[in-house]
């Protein structure tokens, strides 16, 4: 296992920087990957809703009301709402 240690100079000072668990990832390079990652689902969670409210918007098997549940689960529970029509709402009712 490698554990490296990181110097930081600020104006003319040296400190020994700060390893996370020994991992040897610095306190600002962790901050940096976690709001990439937050910035990323974040994204992802905006794209579900988007193209789940573009599908609900397109499905000739809704009914008007049917339709304007489904976009009121969308808008209101926003990810739970995507994940239910993609996972029930986008079948084509039989019989």
């Amino acid at each position: 296992m490698y554990t490296a240690i990181v110097r930081l100079t600020v104006g003319g000072e040296t400190d020994a920087g700060t390893t996370l668990g020994g991992a040897g990832i610095d306190a600002q390079l962790g901050a940096v990957i976690g709001l990439t990652l937050v910035v990323l689902v974040a994204l992802g969670a905006v794209l579900l809703i988007v193209a789940a409210l573009v599908q609900i918007s397109q499905a000739v098997h809704l009914r008007e009301p049917d339709r304007t549940r489904w976009v009121l689960s969308v808008v209101f529970a926003p990810v739970f709402g995507a994940i239910a029509w993609f996972a029930v709402g986008n079948r084509p009712q039989t019989g």
